[in-house]
């Protein structure tokens, strides 16, 4: 119902009795002009009035003072109740039956008419407030706009939202914005005891209305049943779920003190239940993402075991072999033998190093511990640094195209070692015995690196996969080597530089490596 159509309400029989005397007034002077019934009819036009304005019963009052008043004022003789034709009876009762129906039939029409009205603006405001909580906002836009609607139904000067602390009690999570609430120790008191029981406090008694079917209506108490003295016009309802009692909505006393109707309660009801169903939502989220994230570190951890212990496992089995191999007295060995033995010895520590190296860089990088220090180096220095770290059988298979004009580049330069020694690395690993190609290029705003293998390429399904970590494609069934570590450990590198790398398909096979970098100083060229 609309606050005029409540104002008219609350004065509706001054209103009734305040049209029949100025209509009366009105007329008075006519009498003598129209006749008896004439007046009658005008009378019924003041009853249809009031009742349209006013409701049912004000428009009763204004059909009795209108029967009345014609029958004082118009039916002779005049300024007195008596009728001295009998004929005036049977008009003066058929009138007031009349009034009474038009009074009862406008009546109910506009009362339907406002109850329409406050139908409208209540789903207007549950749709809006719906529409508000399927979007994606936390905890506290939801609080907020829950106490701004309740604001708007009732007009209480304190409205709170009490959600469960860590220890499981519940505490005031939001509240009405500049306002003075009260935190009285009954107050508290109540929110524990409702929270507790899972019952509304300060409900209307809905036992004898038509809103006795609402099926939201949670179980309700007064305060008296509590045991705890309070103010008896406050609301305390639940927010409860299926599963667990989300918190407690507060509606405090309104300034004038006048306590909540019918259907005020029924809008605080459903947007309670609303509220507790986006709580219980986020709850369930947060459920959900903890479970995904134990499931994807058991995941992680039972990957990381398969690969250290693969990883590790097999050099250390390679070295122990070798050295229990030359530890052996029937055996004698030439130094030549013995030569071999050792550089084998040395590609399994290489290869243990670099696995151990790629689990700690990861570690480093994920937990922000290994920040880039920037400097200005030229390209080539960096890659003859690189290549320095591998056998001389592997160096004769890169091959180079560098401009001379390739301007100096901006980064930490035992970072980009490392991107550079993954690529390198991986390159010739999955190329057999073809030659590795390394380029580079520039533009006004980024400078361009790649490497590039004969290999079997990449699939389109892996272009991404291949940066996750201990991932290993499809065509590295046949490699045993590696931990799938080596492009997580260089995405995350060339991210923190402020890079990007993806991956080329070259024709009639093979895999490029680009990764492109922000030129910060266009104008020098390495020398």
């Amino acid at each position: 119902m609309t606050q005029r159509a409540k104002k008219l309400n609350r004065f509706g029989y001054q209103i009734a009795f305040t049209f029949v005397v100025m209509a009366t007034a009105l007329f008075y002077p006519g009498r003598e002009h129209f006749a008896k019934a004439q007046w009658a009819l005008l009378y019924l036009l003041i009853i249809a009035f009031v009742a349209s304005f006013s409701g049912v019963k004000p428009a009763l009052l204004a059909a009795a003072l209108s029967f009345l008043a014609w029958n004082f004022f118009f039916i002779p003789p005049h300024n007195t109740f008596a009728v001295n034709d009998p004929k005036d009876w049977l008009s003066l009762l058929v009138f007031l039956a009349v009034g009474v129906l038009i009074g009862i039939q406008t009546g109910r029409l506009r009362e339907r008419e406002n109850e329409a009205l406050a139908r409208e603006k209540e789903t207007a405001l549950l749709n809006r407030f719906s529409a508000y909580l399927v979007s994606d906002i936390s905890e506290r836009d939801m609080a907020n706009n829950l106490i701004a609607e309740v604001t708007g139904i009732t007009g209480a000067t304190c409205i709170a939202l009490f959600l469960p602390d860590a220890s499981g009690k519940p505490a005031e999570f939001a509240a009405t914005p500049g306002a003075v609430c009260q935190r009285a120790p009954t107050v508290i008191e109540l929110v524990e005891w409702v929270y507790k029981e899972a019952k509304a406090v300060g409900l209307p008694d809905i036992s004898n209305t038509p809103d006795a079917t609402f099926s939201g209506w949670p179980i309700s108490v007064s305060h008296n049943e509590t045991g705890i003295c309070g103010p008896h016009n406050e609301i305390f309802l639940p927010l409860q779920t299926s599963t667990r009692q989300a918190g407690v909505l507060y509606i405090g006393e309104r300034l004038n003190q006048a306590a909540y109707s019918i259907h005020e309660a029924r809008l605080l009801v459903v947007l309670a239940n609303q509220a507790a169903i986006f709580l219980e939502r986020r709850h369930l989220q947060k459920i959900a993402i903890q479970a995904d994230a134990a499931q994807e570190a058991d995941q992680l951890k039972s990957t990381l075991l398969s690969a250290v212990s693969h990883e590790l496992k097999t050099p250390l089995s390679s070295m122990k072999a070798i050295v229990t191999n030359l530890l052996e007295g029937d055996v004698e060995w030439h130094a030549d033998s013995i030569r071999e033995e050792i550089q084998a010895l040395q590609s399994d520590l290489n290869r243990l190093n670099s696995s151990i190296g790629s689990l700690v860089d990861l570690s480093r990088l994920e937990a922000s511990e290994w920040k880039p220090q920037m400097e200005f180096y030229d390209f080539g220095e960096i890659l003859g640094s690189v290549l320095a770290d591998f056998p001389q059988r592997e160096r004769a298979r890169i091959a180079f195209s560098l401009p001379e004009d390739l301007p100096q580049i901006r980064v930490d330069f035992p970072q980009w070692a490392r991107v550079l020694h993954h690529l390198l690395e991986n390159a010739l690993l999955y190329s057999g015995d073809a030659p590795v190609h390394v380029g580079a290029s520039a533009t006004e705003k980024e400078v361009r690196m790649w490497v590039e293998d004969e290999g079997p390429g990449v699939s389109p399904t892996e272009l991404h996969s291949v940066f996750e970590k201990f991932y290993r494609g499809k065509s590295a069934a046949n490699i045993h080597s590696g931990t799938g570590l080596g492009l997580a450990v260089t995405d995350e590198i060339i991210r923190f530089h402020g890079g990007r790398i993806w991956i080329e398909n070259v024709k009639p096979h093979g895999a490029r490596f680009v990764i492109s970098l922000p030129r910060t100083q266009p104008l020098e060229s390495s020398k």
